[in-house]
């Protein structure tokens, strides 16, 4: 694969996450392809695209103000590999957690396979218990 469609792909991926600052669902959800994977890691289940928009839809009622940070991107083939950083405010309840306007940190590894420029596939990594710690109330 020649360098401008890794490039190309790395600007995907890069517009991919920068999505979540606009809070809304249907610009991030514009990126994935109709037959999309999720792996989401921890031996969770895979999920198609309407998983996949229902778990989106709990996360933007639940954190606010989003700002997702491409901290690395790593681009060989058809896939890219990043490390984000998301940071966003917890103003609805979450994992039964009531709201408490504390500010999150969200690191996680994110791998993203594009197929005529839309995601088809995608690995996620992060701890969940991190989140938890960050809102749990004071």
């Amino acid at each position: 694969m020649c360098s401008v469609s890794l490039e190309f792909n790395k600007n995907v991926a890069r517009r991919y996450f920068e999505a979540y600052s606009t809070g809304d669902i249907g610009v991030v959800m514009g990126f994935i392809d109709e037959g999309y994977v999720l792996y989401p890691g921890a031996g969770a289940e895979a999920e198609s695209r309407d998983g996949r928009k229902r778990d989106e839809a709990v996360f933007f009622s639940a954190f606010s103000g989003i700002e997702a940070v491409v901290e690395d991107q790593v681009a060989e083939g058809d896939k890219v590999a990043n490390r984000i950083t998301m940071i966003c405010n917890h103003t609805g309840s979450y994992k039964g957690i009531s709201a408490t306007g504390k500010r999150v940190v969200i690191p996680y590894i994110d791998i993203v396979r594009f197929k005529a420029g839309k995601i088809v596939e995608e690995w996620v990594e992060f701890d969940m218990m991190h989140i938890l710690d960050q809102i749990k109330p004071s």
